[in-house]
């Protein structure tokens, strides 16, 4: 195959990656999966600021965050998450077990096989995305099969990017934040979301 790269050739065993992982799992354990990160997410980002004085009385923790009210927000961000996807991760075999009782195991299996081949294509056109953003040309890259099958996605994804992701991001961020005194300062004022 003319113009057939190494590129192209991690692009295809991206594709068959996720779509052969997500037919042994099937669609309930994916969506599931998923819905447990974000799920585990806003759990730590609500319980943060409550967790955080516990981390300083953990022997090893305390002396290390003493000093870092932000990096103990973190780490209590971060336990949170993990206790909190631990506890949902129980659930999703229960769910996906009733299926296989009902005799939908093999729907189940296909629709996930659909599902991984989707999210193989949009993990690809989100590295085509960033890609792009970057700036630096690889040859190798561009001259790809897979940048021309994926350039419409591409250009898909870049026209509902927001512009304003950073500013979300940074606002998210202060939020978690703010318990923690800013530096010669008062604490932070409550940011409202917009």
């Amino acid at each position: 195959m003319d113009g057939f790269n190494v590129i192209d050739a991690i692009v295809a065993v991206v594709l068959v990656l996720s779509a052969v992982l997500a037919y042994a799992r099937g669609l309930t354990r994916e969506v599931m999966s998923i819905v447990g990160w974000i799920g585990a997410a806003i759990v730590g980002f609500i319980f943060a600021d409550e967790v955080a004085p516990l981390m300083r009385e953990v022997p090893v923790l305390g002396g290390f965050l003493a000093g870092s009210c932000e990096l103990t927000v973190l780490v209590a961000f971060t336990a949170v998450f993990a206790v909190a996807l631990i506890v949902i991760s129980f659930f999703t075999p229960l769910l996906s077990n009733l299926l296989e009782h009902l005799r939908l195991g093999r729907v189940d299996q296909g629709l996930g096989l659909v599902f991984g081949l989707l999210r193989g294509i949009l993990l690809v056109a989100l590295a085509f995305v960033v890609y792009a953003r970057l700036g630096e040309g690889v040859d190798m890259v561009d001259e790809s099969r897979s940048a021309a099958a994926f350039s419409g996605a591409q250009v898909w994804i870049e026209a509902r990017l927001p512009e304003e992701a950073p500013d979300w991001i940074i606002q998210t961020y202060e939020r978690l934040m703010a318990s923690c005194p800013v530096p010669d300062g008062p604490p932070r004022p409550e940011t409202v979301p917009g």
